[in-house]
């Protein structure tokens, strides 16, 4: 069989074919994802490969049978040792089903490959989304809703990738998981118990402890998330001091109800000297490395990713994975989840068989642990759950089961679901702004900043 990886240099070309289209794609309501880390341009590549025997020593003849001798391209965002992994799995499932996979990675070109090829109405036969399926890429998708991988999905994958009607159009081995991070050495020392905080009010009083007994409370740096990743436990989601998420999406949000929640608690919280001196110019490094030594106690709006890195660093440190909490006492707590690792298939594609069979492959247990392995993301799965024995599996798993008696409430990180495009850089200038200056009229300009903004890329939106 025959698998080559397609070079970057196809973005030159397909955008030189599409010229003269003058067709160009939006997407709505929400802010940029993240790009891969790093880019490897792979030059355009082929090689032959003998047939492969499966592990039972024979050729699998019921996977073959409807689909060997289809071609397949599937673009990934995937680079270096996650891809090479990507690549030995690719290999597998060539071998199993008699399917030829073409492997199109794209690296720091990938979003914008893929916009130039909705342009043309020309997808790959499947694609890793990155956080869109929904959002940017659903009238490209396929629903794929009566597969029967569907009924392995957690309840909270299904929060993040269900459209409202029901519709699921990727299959999702892994998960992005965000909410608050606790050095429970640091809370024991203060005499503090996180698993009794429910609510904002509730987390004060704890910093309140934390602080007099000469720890900082709170661990993170001045970033986007700060202004974003928890901003819906004050303005949008039930029993919260406002529910604003149609005003959100609909442009006409006044931002008052951000102002008197969210902007004035995490005023207050500067004022009273919870966070880092330095945090307008701390390392991005010494995050990871502060909250190993046990010098502050929560990291608010963040991924287990920094656990595990502080693990690495003090294996003795105790730490754990909370919901961020609610605004009021009958709000619900909330943990923000992201698309990880999700394929879907192209609704056009002439290989619907082959690309059906190639999810199914992904979603066995085994093949999405080893793959889940490489990124270090959290399963999505539930089978795939049960063998993953990775750090934030186990933070994930532990935080479900010490919180059963509490609601928490599973959905898309709030700027991917409510804000512009674009919100996310001045999500972050806002951070900085108010660090800056936390008075009523450092607050009242961090506001007005955000916004204008707003307005602005909504506006842009709606034209686009």
């Amino acid at each position: 069989m025959k698998r080559k990886i397609v070079a970057l240099v196809m973005a030159a070309v397909l955008a030189s074919s599409l010229a003269a289209c003058g067709g160009n794609s939006s997407s709505s309501g929400s802010s940029e994802s993240q790009a891969p880390a790093e880019s490897e341009a792979v030059s355009e590549a082929s090689e032959e490969e003998a047939p492969v025997e499966n592990e039972e020593g024979g050729d699998n003849e019921e996977a073959s049978s409807d689909v060997a001798g289809a071609t397949l391209e599937i673009a990934v965002t995937y680079t270096g040792d996650q891809l090479a992994t990507f690549n030995g799995l690719v290999d597998k499932f060539e071998a199993e089903s008699g399917v030829t996979v073409n492997v199109a990675e794209y690296g720091d070109d990938y979003e914008a490959t893929l916009k130039t090829r909705m342009a043309a109405n020309e997808m790959p036969d499947i694609w890793q989304t990155h956080g869109w399926s929904i959002l940017r890429y659903k009238e490209y998708l396929m629903d794929l809703r009566n597969e029967s991988w569907v009924a392995d999905l957690d309840e909270s994958a299904l929060g993040v990738i269900q459209d409202s009607d029901g519709s699921i159009y990727v299959m999702m081995i892994s998960e992005l998981i965000n909410a608050t991070l606790v050095n429970l050495d640091v809370c024991e020392a203060a005499g503090v118990d996180p698993y009794t905080i429910n609510t904002y009010d509730d987390l004060t009083a704890a910093c309140e402890k934390i602080k007099a007994a000469g720890y900082t409370p709170f661990g993170m740096n001045s970033n986007p998330g700060l202004m974003t990743n928890y901003a819906g436990t004050f303005v949008t989601y039930k029993g919260e001091m406002a529910e604003d998420g149609a005003a959100q999406l609909d442009g006409t949000w006044d931002w008052e109800s951000y102002k008197n929640s969210l902007i004035k608690t995490m005023a207050d919280w500067i004022n009273k000297g919870y966070f880092y001196e330095d945090i307008l110019t701390m390392d991005a490094n010494a995050l990871a490395e502060r909250f190993a030594d046990g010098k502050s106690a929560f990291i608010l709006g963040n991924d287990p990713g920094i656990i595990v890195t502080a693990q690495t660093l003090n294996p003795d440190v105790k730490m754990a994975f909370l919901p961020s909490f609610a605004s009021t006492e009958n709000g619900v707590q909330h943990v923000a989840v992201g698309e990880g690792d999700a394929f879907g298939i192209w609704k056009d594609t002439s290989n619907e068989a082959a690309a059906k069979a190639f999810l199914a492959f992904f979603a066995k247990a085994e093949i999405a642990n080893e793959m889940n392995q490489a990124t270090g993301k959290v399963a999505a799965l539930k089978s795939c759950m049960e063998i993953d024995d990775g750090m934030g599996q186990q933070t994930f798993q532990e935080m479900k089961d010490k919180c059963a008696d509490r609601e928490i409430f599973y959905d898309n990180f709030w700027d991917r679901k409510y804000m512009p495009s674009g919100m996310w850089p001045i999500a972050g200038n806002a951070s900085n702004m108010l660090f800056e200056d936390a008075s009523e009229a450092g607050q009242e300009a961090t506001v007005e900043y955000m916004k204008e903004n707003y307005v602005d890329l909504y506006e842009a939106a709606q034209e686009g």
